[in-house]
């Protein structure tokens, strides 16, 4: 019998599974959220803030600017449209098409997310173990940065964006 004091795993997480389990939770969680609101509410502006797709498209976007460019390097090709920082010269040089508008359908709106999560899911399960080395960094926009911190970083950044659509959500119904 085992001690149930004791944890089941008999080897500890390394850092890409761990990372793996928690953005798998945490963009699942945000796909609900999403789908909690509904379509007519989608496009609507809150009194304060941004629009329910506008949050689903900011991180889309950054989960495409900071996901794959991390672990494969920036694909000079992406564009982004929902950064947030679009006053800023680094985000100008970087806007241009996204995959999907704010104008958008919401259905098409949610497909673009689960596509580019299920992308990035993807990515952090294929990607070399050296990508989460703690002196591993990549390249993107304005400057350097730390793999692991700059995907950790997006962790509470899609969670924070979610507690948004919940309240915009919230709000407008």
């Amino acid at each position: 019998m085992t001690d149930p004091r004791q944890p089941l795993m008999t080897q500890p997480l390394s850092t890409q599974s761990l990372i793996v389990q928690l953005l798998d939770a945490e963009f699942t969680a945000f796909e609900a959220a999403l789908h909690a609101c509904p379509d007519v509410l989608f496009g609507q502006a809150p009194r304060v803030g941004h629009r329910v797709a506008w949050h689903a498209l900011h991180v889309m976007d950054w989960t495409r600017a900071t996901i794959q460019p991390g672990l494969t390097g920036p694909d000079p090709a992406h564009t982004f449209g929902y950064l947030g920082f679009e006053d800023t010269d680094w985000a100008r040089a970087a806007h241009g098409p996204t995959l999907a508008e704010e104008t958008d359908a919401p259905v098409l709106i949610r497909a673009a997310v689960s596509g580019v999560f299920n992308a990035a899911r993807r990515d952090l399960k294929n990607a070399p173990a050296g990508r989460f080395d703690p002196d591993a960094t990549f390249q993107m926009f304005h400057k350097r940065r730390d793999v692991t911190g700059s995907v950790t970083y997006h962790l509470r950044h899609t969670a924070y964006h979610r507690g948004q659509i919940a309240l915009v959500t919230k709000e407008l119904q």
